[in-house]
């Protein structure tokens, strides 16, 4: 909406000189464009809990300030209440504490301005009166858009902050803050005040399926005339936007069928002022002439930037309004401007292509028809302007006569985006042709300048006699043309376009003229040379065509910020298209390109005030196109990750036969596979296109906005990596109860898997320019580490991952049930578990797979899962041990310590000394042993893990006795394996003192002496024992020589006191 400088022949700023003369008002229109978007900012950033109902006791409206402790004794005797408010106060403060800010700096911008349009008016202290202002060209422009946009704020507030919200913010701030006197309160409030509908119900509108920011508010003179303006500037502006050309577009817009486009944005300043002198909409002959003007052929328009009204609704309350734009809208007329711009459309798109066909568009094309091009991107954007603005007419019997009528030109919405991009993609190439002739225009000029010199001399020496010709001609007119042409090329100023183009144009006129001389027509030669002469000059004509005001045309027909609202519906038909033709990616950087005055208009009078909120008015329009532009781009990963699904499988199918070192030649064509060839080759195509794409944007969107799409892209490739990782991995473990071979056969799946997806990423990352592997290897790292993370967070201490949230609980659930102490039996020399029919339930070729398919980081993963179990098994170990040592166990412990001695000598009892010990040790100590053989079990998971991650593994050699787990099962009916027990005593002891585990092997050597002189020494004692002795001995040394080993013990403990016995085993 925001005007271009007005240009003056020679290309430089008119009004540059004039701003100097309004500074105030430049002001005032610099701080409505900031009030404006720090309202769109606030508008799209309402605390929820403004729009939760549950805290309505606790938010009030203007009548609070009626009778306010009232309202507070609802609240100081409700502790439910309090806490709301508690609530509401800690969330939400800062917000209401700026919006408290931004009605002050309305209420304060009102009262400024009023003041200043006083004293214009009575030309007191100011250089210049009201008429003078409204003379001057910069002065009429920044005093129009200072009212204007004042009347757009409250509009748009109003719209986008209801007054039953505003009333809640300001109250519930001043109460807060406790600032009930704040010096612009009453103003604030009145600001705040719901505007009251109209009496009756409203006129019914339907939203249209492509609805841009339509704005519908009754009676907007009501809300307007609350903060008004003296009537006489107010008039008077809007008699000067009736009468002049505002910001000077008909010099853009030269077809008089164009005037409604070319007064647009003085239109819509006009829309919203004759709001403050309602009687112009009652009067019928104004309004009509106010419509043959500027609404002709329109009712839907803009009025601030992409915020558009519907006449045909909006004008409903005014007699004289309501009957002139009711004239205009007949369904015969609507139809007929559908016609025109319908069939505009579709021819209009057969020369867009052919132009955008290769080879078309060059400079030298550019630089013989610019007018035509320009003429062609005018009518482009004419008629797509019409047809976006009236599909989405508030009224639905005027929608639907568009609508149908492009039904039957077969224009829908998507003919409609096509016709976009392709109006789009020529303004981008033009434009960028255009730089590039303006770059080298001086040049092109001075070349021809000088070749259209000498052509000249060349041929006055001919003519003159100097060099040989075939004829002479006695014309002394013509010899002094030819004689001082040379002198008048080098005379013509290229800074002065206008009177250079004249000069020029009346050389190659007389060259003409000179042409049809009936000799020298005859004359081959002598035409040559003239027609050299004049192509010299065509080309100084066209280096003077190519001023810059062509260039600042070309922007300003080329400007779609009134599109801005219909960006998401864009983006929805973009998605479809590009999941149909992938190469409409290659066209998005000129798609987002044609928004640019998205970012410009707004801050044009921010930065010639040079205002401190340019930053941050600058920040917030960044932000929000930021924000439309990844909406849009968000389809290309997922367009990349189906193409990955698409041709995983083929690609898993053929790779296999692309490690073949030799094929046979009678079976060449079984490797070929053509069909699986070409479908990989077309998904790399398509891939390789979306890389063009990503470069083309980043390039063009560099230095234009904060966004680097490459690294844009690769984070969003990072969160669909994590969440592709999560969903395929979790599927190989769904089932809880799996025997070795399902467990093996879906590692076995996932490895092939993982592996196929990273050979996949090396292939892409040739193709689209980014990193993928390394991308792939740190996401798939941090999702297992997450996954461990997750795992620890969620784990219940004796409840090892019932329900697993990660594939990485659920395998490690698996491998837990698969290497259950009581179920399995872990056998040394194999390094694995075993059933009790000797089948292999879990070994080291199950670990081998699984360290292909996680890696190092996986299997490490694992690990710092197993040792958070450990810890935690450890801890519940030690509750279990300290709720079995009750008193009475703690006595009969005392009185087996005295009975034993000391560990070097045997008990004076002998074998009798530990009956006493089997009788306590009851069948309550069941869990405690389980959770000791846990703890081994989960020891030794790590140590083949650790075997992994070293590629090494020192454990020591174990003598196989199935017999031996009978030692651990005295205290129930399904036995423990042996190995996970002993680890896991060993591991519960190291928790404390170290003398505790010395004390243990002593108590230990003891207990196999006196069972070694039970057994060979003939004790009559040894019979009615309820153990026999000579087992007991050889089952008690082999756990104390494991125990040792395991815990990396001195041998000499245990051989010190058992020499003959070891020996014996050892045999």
């Amino acid at each position: 909406m925001n005007p271009p400088g007005d240009v003056d022949e020679d290309g430089t700023l008119q009004k540059a000189d004039q701003e100097s003369l309004f500074p105030e008002l430049l002001n005032f229109a610099s701080r409505t464009q900031a009030l404006i978007s720090e309202l769109l900012l606030l508008s799209g950033r309402i605390p929820l809990e403004f729009r939760d109902h549950r805290y309505d006791p606790v938010l009030f409206d203007l009548r609070y300030f009626d009778s306010p402790d009232d309202f507070e004794a609802r609240i100081e005797g409700s502790g439910e209440l309090e806490v709301l408010e508690d609530q509401l106060r800690e969330s939400c403060s800062v917000f209401m504490q700026r919006f408290f800010l931004f009605a002050n700096g309305i209420v304060t911008y009102h009262q400024e301005l009023l003041k200043y349009l006083n004293e214009l008016m009575g030309g007191a202290s100011l250089p210049s009166n009201l008429e003078g202002v409204l003379d001057n060209e910069n002065g009429r422009q920044l005093l129009a858009e200072s009212l204007a946009l004042f009347g757009c704020l409250l509009l748009l507030l109003e719209h986008r902050m209801g007054g039953s919200l505003r009333e809640k913010l300001l109250v519930a701030h001043v109460r807060y803050v406790r600032y009930f006197n704040a010096p612009n309160i009453e103003p604030m409030c009145l600001l705040c005040r719901v505007h009251p509908s109209p009496l009756g119900p409203p006129r019914q509108t339907h939203s249209p399926p492509w609805s841009s920011s339509i704005v519908s508010i009754q009676k907007p003179e009501d809300l307007l005339l609350r903060f008004p303006f003296p009537k006489q500037v107010v008039e008077s502006v809007i008699v000067r936007l009736r009468d002049c050309d505002l910001y000077n577009m008909f010099h853009h817009y030269p077809d008089p069928e164009h005037r409604t486009v070319a007064l647009a944005s003085q239109a819509g300043w006009l829309y919203v002022l004759l709001f403050y002198s309602p009687e112009f909409l009652n009067n019928g002959f104004v309004m009509r002439e106010i419509i043959d003007r500027f609404f002709k052929d329109s009712w839907v328009v803009p009025f601030f930037m992409y915020f558009t009204v519907d006449l045909s609704t909006s004008w409903d309350a005014y007699k004289g309004a309501k009957t002139s734009i009711s004239s205009r809208l007949s369904s015969s007329f609507i139809r007929d401007l559908c016609q025109l711009h319908y069939s505009k459309v579709k021819d209009l798109t057969f020369e867009l292509c052919s132009l955008l066909s290769d080879g078309v568009l060059t400079r030298d094309y550019v630089l013989n028809n610019s007018q035509s091009l320009l003429s062609l991107v005018r009518n482009c954007n004419i008629s797509l302007r019409w047809l976006l603005l009236h599909r989405s007419s508030s009224d639905k019997k005027l929608r639907d006569i568009v609508t149908s009528a492009g039904t039957a030109h077969e224009m829908d919405e998507e003919s409609i985006v096509f016709f976009f991009l392709k109006t789009s993609q020529i303004e981008f190439e033009v434009k960028q042709l255009y730089v590039e002739l303006f770059d080298g225009n001086g040049t092109l000029w001075q070349e021809s300048k000088n070749s259209a010199s000498e052509c000249v001399q060349e041929f006055f020496k001919y003519y003159s006699g100097s060099q040989a010709l075939s004829w002479k001609i006695k014309d002394e007119s013509l010899e002094d043309w030819l004689k001082n042409l040379p002198m008048e090329i080098f005379s013509v100023d290229y800074t002065k376009t206008g009177n250079a183009s004249r000069k020029v144009y009346h050389m190659m006129f007389t060259s003409k003229e000179i042409e049809q001389n009936h000799e020298i027509k005859e004359n081959l030669q002598t035409k040559q040379f003239l027609s050299r002469i004049q192509k010299h000059l065509q080309h100084m004509l066209e280096a003077l065509n190519l001023h810059h005001d062509a260039l600042l045309t070309f922007s300003v027909v080329t400007d779609a910020v009134y599109a801005w609202g219909f960006v998401q519906s864009f983006g929805n038909e973009l998605w479809k298209k590009i999941e149909q033709d992938s190469s409409v990616v290659l066209n998005l950087h000129s798609f987002f390109l044609k928004f640019q005055s998205m970012l410009d208009a707004p801050l044009l009078r921010i930065s010639q005030n040079h205002s401190p909120d340019l930053p941050s008015v600058s920040a917030y329009y960044s932000s929000e196109y930021l924000t439309h532009i990844c909406a849009v781009l968000e389809i290309i990963p997922v367009m990349l990750f189906r193409t990955l699904d698409d041709v995983a499988s083929t690609f898993q199918a053929l790779q296999p036969f692309h490690l073949l070192n030799r094929i046979e030649k009678d079976k060449l064509k079984d490797f070929m596979r053509p069909d699986q060839q070409f479908h990989l080759t077309k998904a790399f195509g398509q891939i390789s296109t979306f890389s063009q794409g990503i470069l083309v944007a980043s390039q063009t969107l560099h230095g234009l906005i904060d966004l680097d799409v490459k690294n844009w892209l690769e984070s969003k490739i990072r969160k669909e990596l994590l969440k592709r990782f999560d969903n395929r991995l979790k599927s190989f473990f769904l089932s809880s109860s799996v025997g070795f071979e399902d467990l093996e056969m879906n590692v076995q799946k996932m490895a092939t898997y993982i592996l196929s997806e990273f050979h996949l990423m090396e292939y892409f990352q040739d193709i689209i320019h980014i990193q993928w592997t390394h991308i792939w290897e740190e996401e798939f790292t941090a999702f297992l580490q997450d996954s461990a993370q997750k795992e620890r967070d969620d784990y219940v201490p004796g409840n090892e991952f019932p329900s697993a949230q990660t594939f990485l609980g659920n395998l490690l659930h698996q491998i837990l049930k698969l290497t259950n102490p009581s179920q399995s039996m872990y056998i040394e020399p194999m390094s694995g578990w075993f059933d009790a029919a000797g089948h292999e339930l879990l070994g080291l070729r199950f670990f081998d797979l699984l360290e292909t398919c996680v890696g190092p980081v996986g299997m490490a993963c694992l690990d710092s899962l197993l040792t958070f179990i450990i810890l935690n098994k450890l801890e519940l170990a030690l509750k279990v041990l300290k709720s079995l040592l009750d008193a009475r166990c703690l006595e009969d412990l005392q009185t087996l310590d005295v009975a034993l001695g000391p560990t070097s000598s045997l008990p004076l009892l002998g074998w009798s000394s530990y009956k006493q010990m089997a009788k306590f040790v009851d069948t309550s100590w069941e869990p405690w042993v389980e959770s000791l053989a846990c703890i081994g079990q989960l020891q030794l998971l790590r140590c083949l893990i650790a075997l992994k991650l070293k590629s090494a593994c020192k454990l020591p050699r174990y003598v196989l006795d199935t017999h031996l787990s009978t030692l651990t099962s005295r205290l129930k009916k399904v036995p423990l394996d042996f190995s996970p027990l002993v680890i896991g005593l060993g591991t519960f002891l190291r928790q404390f003192n170290p003398t505790y585990m010395v004390q243990y092997v002593q108590y230990m050597c003891q207990y196999i002496k006196i069972a070694a002189e039970a057994a060979f020494g003939g004790k009559d004692e040894t019979p009615k024992h309820p153990v026999e002795p000579t087992p007991e001995v050889l089952k008690s040394a082999f756990w104390l020589l494991h125990f040792c080993k395991h815990m990396g013990l001195p041998e000499y403990l245990a051989h010190s006191c058992l020499p003959p016995l070891v020996a014996v085993l050892q045999a």
